[in-house]
């Protein structure tokens, strides 16, 4: 029996989205996921790529950014010299979830710091690539064809500190991050040198031997580090590239730390504590919040820029830490801060905290950061801005912007002093910084804590990114530390932000700064929904978008829901988001090609079947047309089927027998149903295109009929139900046994418990053509927390968590919108036998095709597979060779490229050609026929010169006969007149005959030989003498007889020249 729908679309429902239009997702690298093309895939080709991961970060680096004051020959210069590239860092690569990290295996990852650099293409090559050699035939659409030209490689793996001491007077004791990194040189003079570095001497540059065994005297453990330091193993931090390096900025990070004495075993009642000695190693891995910067050029090489704090700001610690007996009295002391920041002097407060005085009424000072809080999940943005100077020279500044995020804050006061684990409470923040330096120093642009109803919500997980002259902050979510009640937003805001250079640090120059009061919401409840951990990608204007500025939004998630969406946004406050899958443009031609993007959970409404739009008689279809579309059903339909919960595609592809029957018209008796005509039809559209997008191992076309003609398809394996009974006495038919549409072999009626007599469809239905004008909707899937960036002209996604966070995407996608638009190079001529086509593409991947031929409005074929080499060969049009002949024929092609997408609009300027074919002439056949013919010519020319010679000779004796005749006669006359009497007819005798022609010649010498002959036949005396006369005669007449031959002879052959003169 056919295959349960019904528990295969429950399992596959979130994966399927077909279209019909543009905005599809190409798959660049990760284990295939769609079958189009074949991605970078390390384990097929045993190839390094990052691992599954969540909350890294990515930058684009050595990319050329179109500069406003440069000319377009420098911008494109610039462009020309760049080789930009991807890099990844860092991540979490076990799942959030510890039950669903145990369920899925993924229970071993970790946060890590290495640094993976990806390209997508190599030097010159474009991103994807056509071989020919995976080509099966053209009714196979093999997705290895198409081949990602992107390649990534580990540029490190990842470096952290030992977790105890390897050498000197410390071996074996607890070596903690901050004691690694003790030798950069921006924390060194911020800190006391007795607590983390005993000689600030050690760190100067070792010999080179010290870097082969740290052992030997005189080596020092954190000057050989020193080279090896970059940031923790993290997840949920920033990163930018600014002044051609790359930041890193803060994060949740993975470090060693030595747990203190009173973490440690306690005692009881009166007890001691008891600690354990230093040497005792007490390390920990723990996760904590940073708020450092460091940067580098190559992503090998890091340098420390700022080592943050561990210390709140300023306004959280007068926010959150602040102890009083009666808070409302300004007479009251009141202190901030915890136990563990006082302090006296700054060198005592760690990296760049400052130690001050914060409380009212008292001298006690406590560390409190300059920069913003240790956090995760804010949100970095860059500005590049430019001064132009009288003397033409240009002063150009990257700003780097941080804003809200997660921070830990305590909510408990122990004493006079705030108290609680180093993790705290989490706390969304809602302040704003900036640094034009690289990130050494940092100015806050926005103080924490509004009070404002209409003020900016503090938030993490939310994107900003910078268009010119403004800042742009979307969605996120929000969390109270005392309700613990997560709130998800949907609200867009904007900055605007100054162009020109600050000063180094910009601390004396309020003009350069953003005002307070310019955050302006733009709204509040955008177009997409409520979301945190989501991707903003900005796209500057250029000649690939018409020169528009676009923002995308793609994935999040909120309490319930992973979304798979991508949203675009034209910057523009009175434009609307723009639901990528339904979008719509204004060039009606366009929409009318994008008009079905039809997913399992579009309305049944979106199926529509497409027809080819057809040449005129005049041979022309000179305006681009799209297909056109008609719809399956109709609005009364479509309510029906939503009354029995039928209203999406998936809806039908799951329904059950029962709703499928109901459907039919079969119900329960008593009850009144209204039928949809060619409902089954629907239903195997539907799970034909289920089929179809269906990620497959194995090549496969289940659009394609064999033979240049269509024919019907096939069923799937049919045996007789041991369930469905056949009239009296048999079984009735038993839920999900049967789906209500499948044919069921030798029955055509079957007994469906309590509906009773229910009628079996004999016929499947040929959806193949409608299949054939239905493309997949590739999408990465649903995810949130992973990442984005605009490289190339392209919109790039890579990782992140989803399917209800049980699974970590490790794959590579990129957008492409445009249809692309094949071209016909090479055609044959109408009314000739010519049979060569060849097509290009103006995508430099879209150079496998797909064609069909027409006839009459008939197809001759379906959509058929070649590829830009191949071309396509219509010989086999040819009558001789089983073809239909002789007559008028309409090919399309329209391209394939990486991300599915096809030609959108058909014309005879480009993808459509109307010929007359004529079939060739057989010249196998008439050469045979010429040689033949010129053989039998040739025969009988020789035949007749044979016969005519023959007949010549013959004639030739007959005139010979009768001149002999002649002679005869007139010797028989001779002899007459004379009284001689000749013999009637030739004598047989030689002897005779050679006599009488030589008499006839001389008939006295005749006479007078005959007259000696006679006598000397009548002497017996003379014997002798009649012997040697007899020789002389013979002697003589030979000597006749040789020269009448010759006589012959000559008169023959002149008579033949004569004759064939």
């Amino acid at each position: 029996m056919p295959m349960n729908w019904h528990l295969v679309a429950i399992v596959s429902l979130k994966w399927l989205v077909c279209a019909n239009g543009a905005n599809n997702w190409a798959q660049l690298a990760g284990e295939r996921a769609q079958n189009t093309a074949t991605p970078y895939t390390p384990e097929q080709w045993q190839n390094n790529m990052w691992s599954g991961r969540w909350g890294h970060a990515i930058v684009v680096f050595n990319q050329s950014i179109t500069r406003s004051y440069l000319t377009e020959e420098e911008n494109s210069e610039r462009a020309q010299g760049a080789n930009p590239v991807v890099v990844l860092l860092g991540g979490d690569d076990s799942l959030p979830n510890v039950n669903a990290a145990m369920k899925s295996g993924l229970n071993t990852g970790k946060l890590r710091n290495d640094v993976w650099i990806g390209e997508l293409a190599s030097g010159s090559q474009a991103s994807w690539q056509v071989d020919d050699r995976y080509f099966v035939d053209d009714k196979l659409f093999n997705p290895q064809l198409i081949r990602s030209q992107m390649t990534w490689r580990e540029a490190t793996p990842g470096r952290i500190a030992p977790a105890t001491w390897l050498s000197g007077p410390r071996l074996s004791e607890p070596l903690s991050n901050d004691e690694w990194i003790a030798c950069q040189e921006s924390i060194m003079d911020k800190m006391d040198y007795t607590l983390l570095l005993l000689d600030p001497t050690f760190c100067d540059e070792p010999p080179q031997f010290c870097y082969e065994d740290m052992n030997i005297p005189g080596c020092h453990a954190q000057g050989i580090w020193k080279k090896d330091n970059m940031w923790s193993p993290r997840r949920g931090h920033g990163a930018v590239v600014a002044n051609d390096k790359i930041v890193v900025i803060g994060g949740r990070a993975r470090e060693y730390a030595r747990l203190q004495n009173n973490m440690l075993v306690g005692g009881l009642g009166s007890q001691k504590r008891i600690e354990t000695v230093r040497e005792h190693s007490t390390i920990r891995e723990e996760q904590v919040l940073k708020n450092d910067i460091w940067d580098s050029d190559d992503g090998v090489n890091w340098k420390l820029v700022n080592p943050g704090c561990r210390d709140p700001q300023e306004d959280v610690l007068l926010q959150t830490e602040v102890w009083s007996r009666n808070i409302s009295d300004s007479q009251m002391t009141k202190l901030v801060g915890s136990a563990g920041s006082k302090c006296y002097k700054s060198s005592e407060c760690y990296g760049v905290a400052e130690c001050k005085v914060l409380g009212d009424n008292t001298r006690e000072k406590v560390c409190v950061c300059p920069m913003f809080s240790p956090r995760e999940n804010h949100a970095v943005a860059i500005q590049h801005r430019f001064a132009v100077q009288d003397d033409g020279s240009v002063i150009s500044q990257d700003v780097i912007y941080v804003v809200g995020g997660f921070i830990n804050v305590k909510q408990a006061f122990c004493a006079n002093s705030s108290c609680g684990p180093s993790d705290g409470y989490k706390l969304a923040m809602d302040d704003a910084w900036m640094s034009s330096d690289g990130g050494v120093t940092w100015i806050q642009i926005k103080k924490a804590f509004g009070n404002n109803n209409n003020a900016f919500i503090g938030r993490g997980g939310h994107k900003a990114v910078v268009v010119e002259d403004r800042l742009m902050i979307f969605g996120g979510e929000t969390f109270n530390p005392v309700a613990r009640h997560t709130t998800y937003l949907n609200d867009v805001w904007q900055v605007p932000l100054p162009t020109e250079p600050c000063c180094e640090g910009c601390a004396a120059y309020d003009s350069c700064l953003p005002n307070y009061a310019d955050w302006n919401m733009l709204t509040s409840n955008a177009e997409w929904r409520e979301r945190s951990g989501h991707t903003v990608v900005y796209e500057p204007p250029s000649s690939n978008n018409a020169f528009r500025h676009r923002v995308y939004l793609m994935g999040g998630k909120n309490a319930t829901d992973i979304f798979s969406d991508v949203w675009t946004w034209g910057l523009d406050p009175d434009d609307k988001w723009n639901n990528d899958v339904q979008l719509e443009t204004s060039n009606s031609s366009e929409k009318q090609a994008n008009v079905a993007f039809v997913s399992v959970t579009s309305p049944l409404s979106k199926l529509k079947r497409f027809y080819l739009p057809l040449v005129g008689t005049d041979g022309q279809l000179s305006n681009f047309t799209s297909h056109v579309s008609r719809s399956f059903v109709d609005l009364n339909d479509l309510d029906v089927m939503a009354a029995v919960g039928v209203k999406t595609v998936g809806d039908l592809v799951s329904a059950d027998l029962y709703t499928i029957l109901k459907l039919r018209g079969f119900d329960y008796p008593g009850r009144t149903v209204t039928a949809v005509p060619n409902l089954c039809l629907l239903r195997e559209v539907a799970i034909s295109l289920f089929k179809k997008c269906s990620v497959i191992t194995e090549p496969t076309n289940l659009q394609v009929d064999d033979g240049w003609k269509i024919g019907k398809l096939q069923t799937e394996s049919e045996s007789k139900s041991t369930l469905c009974g056949v009239g009296e006495g048999t079984k009735p038919c038993e839920r999900g046994d049967w789906d209500g549409c499948s044919p069921i072999p030798d029955v055509s009626i079957v007994d469906v418990f309590g509906l009773g007599d229910v009628d079996v469809p004999q016929l499947l239905h040929n959806v193949s053509s409608i299949i054939q004008e239905t493309f997949c909707l590739q999408i990465p899937g649903s995810r949130y927390m992973g990442a984005a960036e605009f490289i190339d002209s392209k919109v790039v996604v890579m990782g992140g968590i989803g399917l209800g966070d049980m699974i970590l995407h490790r794959d590579s996608w990129t957008r492409d919108e445009q249809n692309p638009k094949a071209v016909i190079t090479t055609k044959p001529k109408s009314h000739s036998p010519q049979f060569q086509f060849f097509f290009d593409s103006n995508e430099a991947g879209a150079h496998v095709f797909e064609y069909k031929i027409m006839r009459d409005e008939t197809d001759i074929t379906p959509w058929l597979i070649t590829t830009k080499q191949r071309g396509v060969d219509v010989a086999w049009l040819d009558n001789k060779k089983g073809g239909p002949g002789r007559g008028w024929y309409t090919l399309y092609v329209r391209s394939v490229d990486p991300a599915g997408n096809r030609d959108a609009l058909f014309s005879t300027q480009a993808n459509v050609y109307r010929w007359y074919y004529v079939p060739p002439i057989p010249y196998g056949v008439v050469s045979g026929c010429i040689v033949t013919a010129l053989l039998l010519i040739v025969a009988i020319y020789f035949e007749h010169r044979r016969r005519k010679r023959r007949a010549i000779i013959r004639k030739f004796e007959l005139r010979r006969q009768r001149r002999k005749f002649k002679l005869k006669s007139e010797n028989n006359a001779l002899f007459a007149s004379t009284g001689h009497r000749g013999k009637a007819g030739p004598s047989s005798n030689s002897h005779q005959s050679s006599r009488r022609r030589y008499s006839n010649h001389d008939g006295s010498h005749s006479r007078s030989r005959h007259s000696r002959s006679h006598r000397s036949k009548s002497r017996s005396t003379g014997h002798h003498a009649r012997t040697q006369s007899h020789v002389r005669r013979r002697k003589r007449r030979s000597a006749r007889e040789e020269e009448d031959r010759l006589a012959r002879r000559r008169e023959r052959d002149k008579y033949l020249g004569e004759y064939y003169r």
